[in-house]
């Protein structure tokens, strides 16, 4: 097991409540030379865009530490993470995230969105409804960073020990699982389907909103306004 990450906040926001506050606008394989990610059980692998400093970049770090394995494309049935599929990660997606491995690509939201669909490769999935617990994005929704991103899918696709491992090497990265505690137990060990269902009780629970058919699309319309609203303010 690894050890417990310092600087946890004593009162974090609860978490629900946080989602609906952020909700709310809605009313309104070619490798690379950096990085291993040898001998870490799963495999994992980042895009990196360099569209930040990457003194602050969580990719880099975990490139750098050699968790992380830099790419050009995604490698060949490895699932990749996409904000605009309509298929969340579930526990389905055990098996290729177990033989294949994990793809994320790291860059600013506003210029990841505008290049997703001219990547080729991999099994595109979105990660179902999480709040960021980095600094800088703090309690929003969907704005993870790629360390954050890649433990929610090792998390939730019941490689916990390894989702751990990764947000150890940052002072912050414990908060992830206390912020995200009662989302990730939603999500863990179901199904895609499952997973989808939960996502629309969590939806009409936190904001009182009843889709007329719960479905992955009726989500993604729905998410990609939270998306669009981060676009417009350039982040």
């Amino acid at each position: 097991m690894y050890r417990r990450l310092r600087t946890v906040p004593k009162h974090l926001p609860p978490p629900l409540t946080t989602i609906a506050g952020w909700i709310g606008v809605l009313g309104r394989s070619d490798v690379v030379m950096r990085g291993s990610g040898d001998g870490f059980g799963v495999r994992l692998y980042a895009i990196y865009l360099r569209h930040d400093n990457p003194k602050y970049n969580t990719a880099a770090k975990l490139i750098r530490l050699g968790i992380v394995r830099e790419v050009r494309k995604p490698p060949r049935g490895s699932i990749v993470l996409d904000p605009l599929s309509p298929f969340p990660v579930s526990a389905s997606d055990r098996g290729l995230v177990g033989t294949h491995g994990v793809c994320v690509i790291d860059g600013s939201w506003r210029k990841v969105i505008r290049i997703l669909g001219r990547i080729p490769g991999g099994v595109k999935r979105r990660l179902p409804l999480l709040l960021a617990a980095n600094p800088v994005n703090y309690g929003k929704p969907f704005l993870l960073s790629s360390a954050e991103a890649l433990a929610a899918t090792l998390y939730i696709t019941g490689f916990i020990d390894e989702a751990l491992r990764v947000l150890s090497v940052f002072k912050w990265g414990y908060t992830f699982i206390e912020l995200n505690k009662s989302l990730l137990e939603r999500y863990t060990g179901k199904t895609q389907k499952e997973v989808i269902e939960s996502e629309c009780n969590i939806l009409r629970d936190t904001i009182g909103l009843e889709l007329d058919e719960c479905s992955g699309e009726n989500l993604l319309a729905i998410y990609k306004r939270v998306l669009e609203s981060y676009e417009e303010k350039g982040r």
